[in-house]
């Protein structure tokens, strides 16, 4: 039995018989249509030839009777081959539907059966095949769009469970460890910053996996669920990460260069020495954010929330601030040079906490309180 997803809604329990006995409805109601059309004109047909070959022809129009005779007479072989030809067309019609209803079901039947395969290649104890099932997966979410939610629910599942599970056992020496993603669990994170962003149905929830050392470049993780995640010393750069929650996460040391961070919420994340040179974080929100010696040069924070966050050590050379709010915000030691500043909110304390070797474009609004 194969799900009947003839139906878009795609109504669960709806099954049809693989080995072809009952025929779907639509297929079915198409045939019924034919058959009253065809019995309707045959009926209007003989009624129409016998009005004029038995009417009587002892009246006074019996002279024009015959003449109607003898062309509707002369005229029967036509009717009849037009007769046939719409036969003809009306069964073309009925089989063309009914072949490519069945070139679908195969075609669906044919999908099926590859994502079964490579769910089970994905459980597989051999790192090779579970990284063949992982490629099979993205080419059945990219073959059928009814399944893409589903892959890709699968796929970010596997890299929450794998990505804490190293595929070496940790060296008892204590010895310095490997800073990368394991290669099935980076096959993953490609497959998903990759795929066709337009059919998902729910954001990527890659909430608390451990994605140190993972390469992003450039992966759409728009409206990603990342939050409590570890990506220190990850890729990031040119990331997509419009929207997305990365509350909490750990970027030390991560590469955010020219990254979309429009939005994001990085509330409590750790960034301590990321790059963020260039990065759009425009109306992000960094509460309470750790940017301890991070580079944030000619990065756009226009509208940002700094409040709180701990910016010592920072570099905000030619950075836009413009709106941006760093109420209780610690400033120590941060580069502000040629930043813009104007329209910002910044901390209540004295100049003198400034840097004295910064140019600033002053804010022109009170602050507030």
């Amino acid at each position: 039995m194969v799900e009947d997803t003839d139906n878009p809604s795609r109504v669960p329990g709806r099954l049809v018989r693989e080995d072809g006995a009952p025929a779907p409805a639509f297929a079915v109601s198409c045939g019924r249509l034919v058959r009253l059309v065809g019995e309707i004109a045959a009926v209007v047909s003989a009624l129409a030839i016998a009005s004029v070959l038995y009417l009587p022809v002892g009246s006074p129009r019996g002279l024009l009777l015959q003449a109607v005779r003898v062309a509707v007479q002369a005229q029967l072989p036509t009717l009849g081959a037009g007769l046939l030809a719409a036969g003809a067309l009306l069964w073309a019609g009925q089989s063309f539907t009914l072949s490519r209803r069945t070139l679908k079901l195969t075609e669906w039947r044919q999908v099926s059966d590859r994502y079964a395969k490579a769910i089970e290649q994905l459980g597989s104890e051999k790192l090779d095949v579970r990284v063949c099932g992982i490629f099979a997966l993205e080419h059945v979410a990219r073959d059928s769009p009814r399944d893409h939610p589903d892959v890709m629910e699968v796929l970010t599942a596997f890299i929450r469970e794998k990505s804490h599970k190293p595929l070496r056992p940790v060296d008892p020496a204590g010895g310095a460890q490997e800073r990368s993603a394991r290669p099935d669990v980076q096959a993953a994170l490609t497959v998903v910053g990759r795929r066709k962003r337009e059919r998902d149905i729910r954001p990527m929830d890659l909430t608390g996996s451990d994605l140190t050392g993972s390469d992003l470049t450039g992966a759409d993780l728009t409206c990603a669920d990342l939050g409590g995640a570890t990506l220190s010393c990850a890729d990031l750069s040119e990331a997509r990460l419009r929207r997305a929650n990365l509350h909490g996460a750990d970027l030390r040391v991560a590469d955010l260069n020219r990254a979309y961070l429009t939005r994001a919420d990085l509330g409590d994340a750790n960034l301590t020495r990321a790059d963020l040179a260039g990065a759009n974080l425009t109306g992000a929100d960094l509460t309470c954010a750790n940017l301890h010696g991070a580079n944030l040069n000619c990065a756009y924070l226009s509208g940002a929330d700094l409040s709180g966050a701990d910016l010592s050590f920072a570099n905000f050379c030619g950075t836009a601030l413009t709106g941006a709010r760093l109420i209780g915000a610690n400033l120590a030691s941060a580069k502000l040079t040629g930043a813009v500043l104007f329209g910002a909110y910044w901390p209540p304390c004295p100049p003198g906490r400034w840097p004295r070797d910064c140019s600033h474009v002053w804010p022109t609004v009170p602050r507030p309180g």
